[in-house]
Order: structure tokens, then C-alpha cells, then sequence
């Protein structure tokens, strides 16, 4: 097997970060950051659970029914259960991990997704591939993670690749991480468990406990792309989620801080079933326009530069779309120009290759399977279109404002309680969330201005509608939109001091500002502290 057929295994079964995150945690392990702090609460510790992929309605499904006893017992009855959580937009593994770790957005991380360009510093990435070495160094050194805020204690990062200023990267082993990029599939079925077994090797027999833990268990996720979301086997893997939280606890009982340790159950993305597949780079092609194939198979910009288009597909149910106009280069050679990002004007009259001009938004839009198509109107103002219908989202701040014409696309104008809000008036973020909580798309405002405040976001942004995907690999499930199955995820979080019962709604970014709250810690930052603690 050579490089390029390892690499392409790897974007084939959708998991490489996983696979590759061993080489990115050593990379970042090796420059750690000293950070001055106050000094934190010395009978305080903190453990993140991240379950990826696990869908919040069989979740509650599975909770109500009584299939999830530990988790019932040491975490929902001790603590506080979030009724609507939202994740990330884009919702996928990568983007939506980092919120947990920095307590910033896709946008204000500067990591609008697993595929993206970025065309002020001409280079690209494709975290399904060895690149995924760059994750930790991508995003701005001014988002200090949890781990550097805790700089002088010991802190552990298990399997996950958002590693940056942990004292201890505990990787996936070696021979699991050859059964993965082989396709192996039996592998998945273990992998949670190797992570709670490395758990327990670092709470017991090694010394002083960790301060705080990050543990990654990444294999519901990658067996629901192949068997679909809520496939008998998923049920199996949820019910061995619980069997291992019960271990879990157990071992922070026989290492004396199950009282003193805030523990969170989360999620990063939710997922809907996929049959059918929509051709983006076809479409483009039908138009006229010359399409970079991918994002893995080029020398950086030297293949970008004799294209005019490219995309970057997250989670199979995300893109960002990218666009560039004729140049004339050296030696009168003609190349296209990816240094500055297009105009709303452009994207609208879009020179193709044969000189004809391209409405890009409406071409987008009335293509079958494609949903949404968002683009940035002009600072701070965004586009929505669906195939029947325009929404127009403005900011002012933490406040949007809201209107459509035609069909509203994101249906807000069904819900009394959101539909009050469009009213030509300027409203806080959090209202739009309440008020959209059991909708199609909660938060997505807020959502769709934050993930266009990256420079690396794409010029358009599409999603796909339920049932279809933008990427063929063959997957069952699919994620990465703004629909409510992949955007809402479960979230409970227990420990001292905190509540015991539910609260209406919160975003995974919250539980960043609760954990340093918990340690003592002031945050250098303005930011949330949702209400959990008593």
C-alpha cells in the first residue's frame, strides 16, 4: 500500500482524524505555552466526556426507556440535563470539538470546517488526510484551551486530537490504529473501551490524578455512516456508552474524587440518514466552470490556480464553495485570482469559463437535494436561500434582526414564538435560541454569522436536504448542517455545586467558561456561564 492509497482509505472511511490524531497531539505536545493565572481551587477536577455522533433524540429515547442506568444515576440525577444544546454550524467532527477546549465558535476559531481554503496565506487543508498534523496549530494562538489555562497541572487528552497544551496526549495504539486504516470495522466496537481503559491506567496506580481529562470515544460516529443513525448496532455501542460511564465513576470513586470532579456527557454532532447523493462539482461543471477535484489530491495552490472553483464538503451534509475570477499571469499565461474572496455582486454575476455570466446563488438553489445556500451579502448582513424562498439575517452585535420574502427558509415564520421576533427590530442572540429551541433550525442565526466571521469560510456555504449527501463514500448518515437532528446533541453535566434538574437551552461553547468557573478560574475573556451551578 503506498502513501496515496493510505491517504485515500483514510477520506474514504471519514474517520482519518481519528487515525491521524496520534501524530498531531505529539506535534503539539512538544511547545506548551506558560500561561500566568490566578492560582485554582485544589479540591476541584474536571472530566469531558465526548461521545461523537451520538443522535440527542436516541438519546432521550434511550434515557427515558431506562437503557442508560449509569448514566442516569452518576450524571442526569446528580446534575443538570440541557432539554435543547446546540453544537456547531458546521456540525462535525473537528470544527464542533473545538468549542469544548477553547470556548470559541467554528468562525472564531478560524476553522470553518474539515475542508477549507485559505486564501490569504495560499495554503489548504484536508484534515481527512495527513494534514490533520496542522489541527492544533490552525487555530488562533489567542484561543487558550482549557489545557494551557490549566498550565502547571496535570492534564490528559485521550484520543482526541485537540490536544494543544495538554501535559499528557494519550494516542491510539499502535496496532488499533493499524486495524483502523485498514478498514478494519470490528475495531469500532472496541475503541470506546480502549479510551476507558486508558482513563483508568491515568486515575489509578500513576500518581497524582489528572486536574482535568478530555476522553474522546469517537465509535458510534463512525459506525452510523456505514449502518446508518439508528441502526440496531448503534443502540448496542449507546447501551456500551453507558457501561463505561458506569466504569468511569467507578474509578473516580476508588481514586477518592467522584465528589470533587465536574463530569459533562456530551455530544459534538447529531446525524440524519442518507440516501441519496447530490453532484456539487457536477453542477459547477454543468455551468461552465472549471472544478478543482479535491482538496487532498494537489500541490496546494499551483492546482488551485487552474480552477475557478473548488469546494470543501464537512460531515457529508456541509460545504463551503469557493470561487475565483480570470487572471492574466506571467508571460501573458491566463490563471484565476484566489487571493481576495468574492462580492455578493460577483457571486451573483459570475463570469463562467466561456465569458457568460452565472447567477451562482440561484443555480445552487434550485438544484434537487441541496437546501440551503448562505452567502455574505456585506458586512455583518447574510443570505438564506432555499428553493423557494429568501431570509436575510443582520447583526448588530450579539442581536439579529430577521426578515424573508416568499417562503421562509428557515420556517421561523411557522412558530408564533419566533415569528414575534420578526418584527423589524433587533433581538439578543439567546431570545432567537429560545424561540427557536423545537424548531427545524434552533439558533441559526447566531450560527450562520459566526461561521462567516473566519477568513477561511467559503464564499457560498451549502447544505444538504435530510436524506441527501454532498460527498459519495458510500455512508448510511450524514452530518454537518444546521437541521435540527445534526445541530442538537445531548449535554448533562454533574458535580459539586451543581444544580440538580433541567435547563430550556445552551450551547456546547458554554462549557468552557463553566469549567473555569469551576476551578476558580476568571476567564480572560467576555463569556457565558450557562446556569448549572447552584
Amino acid at each position: 500500500m503506498n502513501r496515496r492509497e493510505v491517504l485515500r482509505l483514510l477520506a474514504y472511511t471519514g474517520v482519518a482524524i481519528t487515525n491521524l490524531g496520534a501524530i498531531s497531539s505529539f506535534f503539539s505536545s512538544c511547545a506548551k505555552r506558560q500561561l500566568t493565572r490566578q492560582s485554582i481551587d485544589p479540591d476541584r477536577y474536571g472530566v469531558t466526556l465526548l461521545v461523537d455522533g451520538w443522535r440527542a433524540d436516541l438519546f432521550k429515547e434511550m434515557l427515558d426507556s431506562g437503557s442508560l442506568p449509569n448514566i442516569k444515576k452518576h450524571l442526569v440525577d446528580r446534575g443538570t440535563t440541557v432539554d435543547t444544546c446546540v453544537s456547531t454550524f458546521p456540525s462535525t467532527t473537528g470544527p464542533a470539538h473545538l468549542p469544548f477546549i477553547t470556548g470559541a465558535m467554528p468562525g472564531h476559531n478560524d476553522c470553518p470546517g474539515l475542508r477549507w481554503i485559505d486564501r490569504y496565506n495560499r495554503c489548504l487543508r484536508d484534515y481527512c488526510t495527513i494534514k490533520n498534523v496542522m489541527f492544533n496549530s490552525d487555530f488562533p494562538d489567542s484561543n487558550y484551551t482549557l489545557y494551557e489555562m490549566l498550565y502547571g497541572e496535570r492534564t490528559t487528552c485521550i484520543f482526541d486530537f485537540v490536544s494543544r497544551g495538554a501535559s499528557e496526549v494519550i494516542n491510539v495504539p499502535a496496532k488499533t490504529l493499524w486495524y483502523m486504516m485498514t478498514g478494519d470495522m470490528e475495531i469500532w466496537n472496541s475503541m470506546d473501551r480502549y479510551a476507558v481503559d486508558a482513563f483508568r491506567d491515568v486515575y489509578i496506580g500513576s500518581g497524582i490524578p489528572p486536574r482535568y481529562s478530555f476522553v474522546w470515544m469517537p465509535a458510534i460516529d463512525h459506525i452510523a455512516h456505514f449502518h446508518g443513525s439508528k441502526d440496531k448496532l448503534i443502540i448496542e455501542r449507546a447501551i456500551n456508552v453507558d457501561k463505561l460511564v458506569g466504569t468511569m465513576m467507578r474509578t473516580l470513586q476508588q481514586a477518592g474524587l467522584y465528589d470533587k470532579t465536574l463530569v459533562s456527557l456530551v455530544v459534538d454532532h447529531g446525524m440524519s440518514d442518507t440516501e441519496r447523493h447530490v453532484d456539487l462539482r457536477g453542477i459547477l461543471q454543468r455551468a461552465d466552470l472549471k472544478v478543482l477535484d479535491d482538496l487532498t489530491s494537489n500541490d496546494q495552490f499551483n492546482s488551485l490556480y487552474q480552477n475557478n472553483a473548488a469546494r470543501g464538503v464537512s460531515g457529508n451534509s456541509f460545504s463551503l464553495l469557493y470561487f475565483a475570477t480570470r487572471r492574466k499571469g506571467r508571460l501573458s499565461t491566463m490563471s484565476y485570482a484566489w487571493d481576495e474572496p468574492m462580492t455578493y455582486e460577483q457571486l451573483k454575476h459570475f463570469p463562467a469559463s466561456s465569458g457568460t455570466r452565472v447567477d451562482l446563488l440561484e443555480l445552487l438553489r434550485k438544484e434537487k437535494g441541496i437546501n440551503l445556500v448562505i452567502a455574505k451579502e456585506k458586512e455583518d448582513t447574510f443570505v438564506i436561500f432555499s428553493r423557494n424562498g429568501q431570509g436575510r439575517i443582520e447583526r448588530d452585535f450579539a442581536s439579529f434582526r430577521y426578515s424573508f420574502t416568499d417562503v421562509d427558509p428557515l420556517e421561523y415564520a411557522g412558530n408564533a414564538d419566533s415569528e414575534a421576533l420578526i418584527d423589524g427590530a433587533y433581538h439578543d442572540k439567546d431570545d432567537w435560541f429560545l424561540a427557536t429551541r423545537n424548531m427545524n433550525y434552533p439558533d441559526g442565526l447566531f450560527q450562520i454569522a459566526q461561521l462567516f466571521d473566519s477568513s477561511k469560510c467559503g464564499d457560498i456555504v451549502v447544505t444538504a436536504l435530510p436524506g441527501w449527501d454532498l460527498m459519495d463514500q458510500g455512508h448510511l448518515a450524514s452530518h454537518g448542517s444546521l437541521e435540527k437532528s445534526q445541530l442538537q446533541v445531548p449535554c448533562i453535566i454533574a458535580g459539586p455545586g451543581m444544580k440538580q434538574g433541567t435547563i430550556p437551552i445552551a450551547r456546547t461553547v458554554d462549557l468552557y467558561p463553566a469549567y473555569l468557573k469551576h476551578f476558580g478560574i476568571i476567564p480572560r475573556h467576555d463569556v457565558e456561564v450557562f446556569d448549572v451551578f447552584g
